[in-house]
């Protein structure tokens, strides 16, 4: 059967990318060939959420902070499963989703792609083992995102400080058109361990959306992560 997406944040990078992936799986009928976009949604056509008529299945959000919660106010007067791959929320905003969540399944990562969620696990039990070795090891996390990413660090740097559990410091490069690329770096006296997630294309994070929506829109409600 064909699920319906209602995209918000559709001129963006990632929202182009999921355009342009949607149509070319659709042509090839291909994995992902039982979604469709019933909406894009921008800010330029963000009063499109009050005259829509046919309700999609799932909203698939690649937009800012502010206009995820554009999304989420139509989601929870409808009813709609929400994928949220945005990023750059404050703690506020994460509590007001947590609170949305009561209502409405939501699917939240800050990195859609399933490679890098490995990536974090194995950077978590390295730390756990260098520290009981050696508990002065430094650790540094280095990301490196295309010269438009507005937030920075990046959410998937974050959430790779958070998963490590240890003070880590976070430096942060702009540049070029680079996808994204993070390396956990353990840096003891005599020795360096270190360990690099890049990735070469924003499929991966479309990838990992449909995948989230698939799960989601079998949920009745709750706040649901890559884990």
């Amino acid at each position: 059967y064909m699920i319906h997406i209602l995209l918000n944040g559709s001129s963006g990078n990632m929202g182009k990318t999921f355009c342009e992936y949607i149509e070319k799986s659709n042509d090839k009928c291909e994995h992902s060939s039982n979604f469709d976009i019933l909406y894009a949604i921008d800010k330029e056509n963000s009063d499109l959420f009050n005259k829509i008529q046919i309700k999609p299945d799932v909203i698939i959000d690649f937009s800012t902070p502010q206009a995820t919660f554009l999304a989420l106010d139509y989601a929870v007067q409808n009813l709609i499963p929400v994928v949220i791959a945005t990023t750059g929320f404050s703690q506020s905003d994460e509590d007001k989703i947590k609170e949305f969540s009561e209502a409405i399944p939501i699917f939240k990562s800050s990195n859609m792609s399933q490679g890098i969620h490995i990536f974090s696990n194995l950077a978590s039990t390295l730390a756990k083992k260098l520290n009981s070795i050696n508990p002065n090891v430094d650790i540094e996390i280095i990301e490196k995102h295309h010269r438009n990413k507005i937030d920075a660090p990046s959410g998937t740097a974050l959430m790779l400080a958070n998963s490590i559990n240890k003070k880590c410091s976070i430096s942060s490069i702009r540049g070029g058109g680079l996808v994204g690329e993070h390396s956990v770096l353990f840096l003891g006296e005599n020795e360096t361990i270190e360990i690099t997630h890049t990735a070469y294309s924003r499929n991966i994070y479309v990838e990992g959306a449909l995948d989230a929506a698939r799960f989601i829109i079998t949920k009745k409600n709750g706040l649901f992560s890559m884990e």
